[in-house]
């Protein structure tokens, strides 16, 4: 079979070509760090790093989510931890002003203390958090919780926003102001069935100012304290559940990544091994097409 000069030069060309294009493909791995450039090398591994790179998506969307409602649980906690504190400074005063000993102008002193402190509760009731959303008003968290009236009307709803945490686990990020601080009730009150702490703590200094103290009011305070008490807990089991968690999402992405990264990352030590052979071939490709470019039947004709 006679072979064509011009065919001779284009296997020759065909062959410089191919070991250039396998040199380009490995000098973009290399600056990559990918094992594959498109999925037709490996189509298997392909959906596999797709669906690794979902897996770790969601769970980084999970640990965002943590994030979100542990700053929301945090300031709940500290602010019904300042709120206790109040409350027991209230029952205190309470106690003191029940003594028969007081006078009516004492009376009247204690509750001009008292009313100041609960001006603080109302303010921990209304605290905002750092989205500017009221913490205590439930979905409708434009709202302050309660207003600043003698009746203290409720403005926020019963809602708990739920948080996707995990694939199939959920959080409440907070409590309505009703469920921390009692429920609002219609006038007349009576010390010792009022269920807002904001409304048993006005009707106290209500009694104190009219020189009628009621030791019913105690009942009223300790109760507030408890459900202080529950909510506090609630809010503390709910951020160890976060902090479980994020540890299992975190070690779930460790994984995702750690298994992709065998699939898809490249074997530097490999790739620059394979680069010089590559090379190599390349030089001995160009070098063998030169020489069959010189090869004529007239280089010698003398």
């Amino acid at each position: 079979m006679r072979i064509s000069t011009s065919w001779n030069h284009q296997l020759g060309l065909n062959a410089m070509l191919d070991q250039q294009s396998k040199l380009h493909d490995t000098q973009l791995k290399l600056s990559s760090g990918k094992k594959y450039l498109n999925p037709a090398e490996n189509a298997v591994a392909a959906t596999s790093l797709i669906d690794f790179e979902q897996n770790i998506k969601e769970n980084q969307q999970y640990q965002a989510n943590i994030g979100a409602a542990r700053q929301r649980l945090d300031l709940e906690e500290s602010n019904l931890a300042n709120a206790t504190d109040v409350l027991h400074r209230i029952r205190e005063l309470t106690v003191q002003a029940l003594n028969d000993a007081n006078t009516q102008t004492n009376r009247q002193q204690i509750a001009m203390e008292i009313d100041e402190m609960n001006k603080q509760l109302l303010s921990i009731a209304n605290t905002k958090n750092a989205n500017g959303e009221y913490l205590f008003s439930g979905y409708a968290s434009d709202r302050p919780a309660f207003t600043d009236t003698p009746d203290y009307a409720y403005l926020g709803d019963a809602n708990q926003r739920k948080i996707a945490i995990g694939p199939n686990r959920v959080v409440t990020d907070g409590d309505p102001g009703e469920a921390v601080f009692g429920a609002i009730q219609l006038a007349p009150l009576s010390a010792g069935s009022i269920d807002n702490v904001l409304q048993a703590v006005a009707q106290l200094s209500s009694d104190l100012k009219a020189n009628t103290p009621n030791k019913n009011s105690l009942d009223d305070l300790d109760r507030a304290l408890a459900r202080f008490d529950n909510v506090r807990a609630s809010a503390g089991a709910r951020l160890n559940a976060l902090d479980d968690q994020e540890n299992l999402n975190a070690d779930y992405i460790l994984d995702n990544k750690a298994t992709a990264s065998d699939i898809g990352d490249l074997d530097y030590a490999e790739a620059l091994s394979k680069f010089n052979q590559q090379q190599i071939s390349l030089q001995a490709a160009q070098h063998a097409f030169t020489k069959v470019q010189n090869l004529s039947l007239f280089n010698y004709i003398s």
